[in-house]
């Protein structure tokens, strides 16, 4: 389960985590995700800071010191245990060199590129200017469950005014995100993702608790100013519709075959709807619009998907 305690919850709203929340809230380089017991704060993808709860009333921040490869990278950590407000200014202090020495082992190491694009898509859904008018918000990132890993957890909620209003339209969606063309196959490729979806699927009391938990997810995070919607979600209303399994494919070269294959050796997907979502002019915002079931998707973008125009 990813929603927090009360206690957690209240303290990062106007508690001695409070500063922690407002600092995300400021910075949209940064990314609060909730993880039950603890909250990861990313940063280009990365774990800037993990806070823990403690069952004697107090916090503990984590810092992943693989990040210091260079040495003048290197600075004094302060202490790890947060009791009150000045406990977490210290290490927001700090912040700018645990970033820095995160873009030196980001540009020095040959890291996925996903997880920055997945945070990408994070914030102009769920907390930038534009996001009440996109149509989907994302309740989490880096899903696991059942010994599943899902990149994102999602709710379709359309913006417009007389959906958004009413009871109708909010669907799960399960997002699955591919950067560039070289993780579209293997053990972590599309074919396995889907097959996992659908056997996770078919068990419907791990997806019952699965929604309890998103929503109770999304309402944190609008409590804590990390969701720019107006209203709490109060269910999902897809009872008579699956789930939806929506594939982001990020920066796919038309000039190579792998993505046509991997459509043609798609498996079935009967426990979720398939789509393929595109940009919106060149942007991350997630509109209905751009959101196409996968045969239409094979159709429309046809010569995108693969363009043999250079051979020969």
């Amino acid at each position: 389960m990813r929603a927090l305690k009360d206690r957690f919850l209240k303290d990062l709203e106007s508690g001695m985590l409070a500063p922690l929340t407002e600092e995300v809230r400021s910075d949209h380089t940064l990314c609060l995700e909730l993880r039950g017991s603890y909250v990861d704060v990313y940063y280009r993808g990365g774990c800037l800071m993990k806070v823990e709860e403690n069952s004697d009333n107090f916090y503990l921040v984590e810092f992943n010191e693989k990040y210091f490869k260079r040495k003048t990278d290197i600075v004094k950590l302060p202490e790890r245990e947060i009791r009150k407000k000045d406990d977490i200014v210290k290490w927001l202090n700090v912040s700018p060199c645990l970033k820095r020495a995160m873009d030196h082992y980001f540009a020095t190491v040959v890291e996925k590129g996903e997880r920055e694009f997945q945070q990408l898509v994070v914030r102009e859904n769920n907390f930038s200017r534009i996001a009440r008018s996109t149509d989907y918000y994302v309740c989490d990132i880096e899903y696991e469950i059942s010994q599943r890993k899902f990149d994102m957890i999602a709710a379709r909620w359309p913006s417009k005014p007389h959906v958004r209003q009413k009871a109708s339209g909010r669907r799960l969606v399960f997002v699955e995100m591919k950067y560039g063309d070289d993780a579209l196959e293997g053990s972590a490729g599309l074919c396995n993702h889907i097959k996992d979806i659908n056997d996770f699927l078919n068990d419907p009391g791990a997806l019952k608790c699965l929604k309890e938990d998103m929503v109770k997810v999304f309402n944190q995070k609008r409590k804590l100013g990390l969701m720019n919607c107006e209203k709490d979600l109060k269910s999902f209303s897809d009872r008579n519709e699956p789930p939806i399994l929506l594939l982001l494919l990020a920066n796919h070269d038309p000039d190579k075959r792998g993505l046509s294959k991997t459509f043609e050796n798609l498996p079935k997907c009967p426990n979720a709807d398939l789509r393929i979502a595109t940009a919106s002019f060149f942007g991350y915002g997630l509109y209905d619009q751009g959101v196409h079931p996968a045969e239409k998707f094979r159709k429309c973008f046809r010569d995108y998907i693969y363009s043999d125009s250079n051979e020969g």
